[in-house]
């Protein structure tokens, strides 16, 4: 289940006056930007929530189908990451769905080790299935291990964790000091989730919890250990398949019509799209 949450301090600062929006969908701090929904889900909800429907029909149209799209996006951060010198020896992928990240890494990175986390147990037994036993569904935050990483990934992952800190803390404790913690989220000061408001495709709790400016972004990795070390905004590609369906088909009464219109787009049909509201964040780890 999920509850309202009696605190409205912002989680990132903790200030204190801070404002409901969007006819009390969310908060919103004044002092660093950051928005979230006042909610706290609990580990029976969580896997019900992103059991297998949410990959298909949900949020996403079919994220099986959409593996290449994925991987053209996986494969130009690798890429990037090359390309600033460093090579990860032993990679953390927090939320890692269905694995697809793994594959990528490993054809940059070969040498690399991995290990995976995903709260989707149907997620997990296909990761495992089809890449190797580098996948594990238990509760993050409850794993105890001393294994440590010098690389950790949370793709699109942080806008859905309730407690985002409690997640960066125990990376931190993982993380070798000096390495990286890369992640993407949404930057909601950017000018699309200004105009857009409401509308913003972002904006859909009890899935997406939390909204990230650079400003909350950075405190709360600084809180934790991490100094960023930059925010790009890269294009990213997406299924034209996944367009229409967002915009036709996704939270609207069935139309044959478009479901018709659906079905006949190709599945590996992507385009690049920059609105600028998709940061790539990378971070050192610089205490111990």
């Amino acid at each position: 289940m999920f509850v309202a949450m009696e605190n409205t301090h912002c989680p990132i600062c903790q200030f204190s006056a801070t404002q409901p929006i969007f006819d009390n969908t969310l908060l919103k701090c004044p002092k660093c930007g950051h928005g979230w929904a006042n909610l706290q889900l609990d580990q029976a909800y969580l896997q019900q929530l992103y059991a297998e429907n949410y990959f298909k029909g949900e949020e996403y149209a079919d994220y099986l189908a959409d593996k290449e799209i994925l991987q053209l996006n996986f494969a130009k951060r690798t890429k990037q990451i090359a390309a600033q010198g460093f090579a990860p020896k032993r990679a953390l992928e927090i939320g890692c769905a269905y694995g697809f990240f793994y594959e990528t890494l490993k054809e940059t990175f070969p040498s690399a080790s991995y290990q995976g986390y995903d709260i989707s147990a149907a997620a997990i037994s296909y990761a495992n299935e089809h890449f190797g036993p580098h996948f594990s569904a238990d509760n993050y935050l409850e794993t105890n291990s001393d294994q440590t990483y010098d690389a950790i990934f949370m793709w699109d992952v942080i806008e859905h964790l309730s407690d985002p800190g409690a997640f960066l803390a125990k990376a931190h404790k993982a993380c070798e000091t000096g390495g990286m913690l890369y992640l993407t989220t949404g930057d909601f000061g950017a000018l699309l989730p200004k105009l857009q408001g409401k509308k913003w495709r972002m904006i859909h709790p009890p899935t997406h919890l939390h909204y990230f400016t650079q400003k909350s972004m950075t405190a709360l990795l600084q809180q934790h250990g991490f100094e960023p070390v930059f925010y790009k905004y890269p294009p990213v590609y997406r299924s034209l398949r996944l367009i229409y369906f967002a915009l036709f088909i996704l939270n609207k009464t069935p139309k044959r019509f478009h479901n018709w219109i659906y079905e006949r787009i190709p599945k590996a049909a992507s385009i690049p799209i920059n609105t600028r509201d998709i940061f790539f964040v990378g971070a050192k780890k610089t205490t111990v």
